[in-house]
Order: structure tokens, then C-alpha cells, then sequence
């Protein structure tokens, strides 16, 4: 009876053994950046007993082998091709229980489910986690051009992953609608290129929004545009010009006439005084040619 109460004892004892080892991982998904180092979390218990040369850690994705440590330092041979000089642990914090992995220059292919395999001397465990991967759209560029009946609007950005979600607002109201999107990915990082254009007939002055949302990585980029029309100013300054215009050919024709008959009329005078054979002094009522500004229409 004593002995099945020692054996019980001891499984007990190693049941509790077993859980006391319990490695940390993140619960949620992690997000890394393009191009930066990510930090994948792994954190083991030590004791005082805890031995180096008896450690054992392994990371994977899935199958593939991301890298490997025991025999007290790292065991590459089988790690996967696309890791090759981008992986490392904190050998020094070993001590203090820290498995965790730096990933250098990060990759969209970096994406996946990672697990985390610890062995020491005290207890064995894994853990598994997901990882994504985004990128920041850049600053959009904004280009425009006129056409005969309004002006076209192309806001233009890249360099971000996911796919973003775009919005067009004017005036506080949503005209997404009357919007077209292109979405292009790089063929060599996968990034992508976003471009939205609207065309605008009849512009009056008004505001345009335009928005962009990454939402892995919380980016929210808004940039107002301000549209300003003189269209009407323009209309009423190129009547008020055409006007000038019907009133200055008037005022020349009759300045002609004027002239014309005046002419006619010194040439008879000066003929019939030299007929006459004496010399008289005529006198000319005065005429006033009104006095109009001109314009010269273009």
C-alpha cells in the first residue's frame, strides 16, 4: 500500500513539474514592417538548475526551418534558404529565459505561422503564432489636368501593403461612386501602387477629400483639395470685352465719315475761290467726335 502511494506521489510530483514549463508567445498576430526587423516573442522558464548545453531551441514556419540552436550555439545547416543571414537569438538574455527570434529586413513571403520549440534540462514545450506583414503608403501625389468641360484629378500612392480602402468626399458628401481605382502590385516586392482618378464637369468652388485607410497598420492619410472656378468672372470680363468691341467700330466709322466729307468739302471751297479769283475766309461749324473708350478684343 505504501509503495502505490509513493509511485502516485512521484506522477503527481512530475505532472506538476511539466506544467510549471510553460513558454510565453504572443496570443494575438503579429504585424511586422516591410523591410525592418521584426522581434517573434518566446519567452522559457530557468531555475537554477538551468542548463545551457542542454538547451534546445527551434523555430519554424511551418516545415521550413527558420533557425536552430543546441549544443550551445546556432545549428543552421537546415534552415530554410529565404532566412539565410536574417535570423538570430538573444544569446546573452538566454540565461534569463529569452528565446525569442530577430528577423532582419522583412519580407511580404515572411508572413505565416511560426512555432516556438523550447528543451531544457527542466521541461519541453511549443507554441505557435501568426505573423502578417504590411507596409506604409507613401505621401499621395496629386496630378491634374483641364479638360473643355471641367478638370481631371489623379491622386496617386505606393509602396504600402495590403490593398488599401479609398473614399472621396466632397463637401461632405461620399462621390466614391463617380470615382475609378487602378491597383498595380510590384512584380519583385509585391507592394502596391494605388491610383484614383475623377473626372469634375461644371467645377464651382468647393472642397474634395480624399482618404486612404491601411488598417493592419492603422494608417489614415486625408489630404483636402481645394477647387476655385472663375469661370463666371471670366464669362462676364469676355462680354463686357466683345462689347467694347461693337462699340469702338461705330465711333471709327463715323470718325471716317467726318473726315471724308470735310475733306470734300475744303477741296470744292479752295476750287471755287481760285474761279472766283478772291479769297475768303469760310467758317466751319465745329464737330465733336463723342468720345468712347475703346477695347481691342483678343
Amino acid at each position: 500500500m505504501n509503495l502505490k502511494v509513493l509511485c502516485l506521489s512521484l506522477l503527481l510530483f512530475e505532472a506538476s513539474c511539466f506544467t510549471e514549463f510553460e513558454i510565453t508567445v504572443p496570443r494575438d498576430t503579429v504585424t511586422g514592417f516591410y523591410s525592418e526587423e521584426l522581434i517573434l516573442p518566446c519567452i522559457f522558464p530557468v531555475d537554477s538548475s538551468w542548463d545551457r548545453r542542454s538547451t534546445v531551441i527551434t523555430w519554424q514556419r511551418g516545415l521550413d526551418v527558420v533557425h536552430s540552436f543546441y549544443y550551445s550555439q546556432d545549428q543552421l545547416d537546415r534552415q530554410n534558404l529565404h532566412y539565410v543571414k536574417r535570423t538570430s537569438l538573444f544569446s546573452q538574455e538566454m540565461i534569463q529565459g529569452n528565446a525569442s527570434l530577430k528577423l532582419d529586413k522583412v519580407t511580404l513571403q515572411d508572413a505565416g505561422v511560426y512555432t516556438c520549440s523550447v528543451s531544457t534540462n527542466t521541461g519541453s514545450q511549443k507554441k505557435s503564432f501568426g505573423v502578417k506583414i504590411a507596409a506604409f503608403y507613401s505621401e499621395p501625389r496629386l496630378q491634374f489636368s483641364l479638360l473643355n468641360d471641367g478638370v481631371n484629378l489623379l491622386v496617386t500612392s505606393d509602396g504600402g501593403y495590403p490593398s488599401p480602402t479609398l473614399q472621396w468626399l466632397m463637401e461632405n458628401s461620399d462621390i466614391t461612386n463617380q470615382t475609378q481605382t487602378h491597383l498595380m502590385q510590384d512584380t519583385h516586392t509585391g507592394l502596391y501602387v494605388v491610383s484614383s482618378w475623377i473626372n469634375l464637369t461644371e467645377v464651382t468652388n468647393s472642397s474634395l477629400t480624399f482618404v486612404l485607410h491601411n488598417k493592419p497598420l492603422g494608417q489614415d492619410i486625408r489630404r483636402e483639395i481645394q477647387l476655385y472656378s472663375d469661370k463666371s468672372e471670366r464669362q462676364g470680363e469676355s462680354a463686357y470685352r466683345c462689347h467694347g468691341c461693337f462699340i469702338v467700330i461705330p465711333a471709327i466709322l463715323l470718325l471716317l465719315i467726318v473726315m471724308s466729307v470735310l475733306f470734300v468739302f475744303i477741296t470744292k471751297r479752295r476750287e471755287h475761290t481760285k474761279l472766283n479769283g478772291s479769297t475768303e475766309v469760310g467758317h466751319f461749324s465745329e464737330i465733336q467726335i463723342p468720345n468712347r473708350k475703346s477695347s481691342i478684343c483678343l
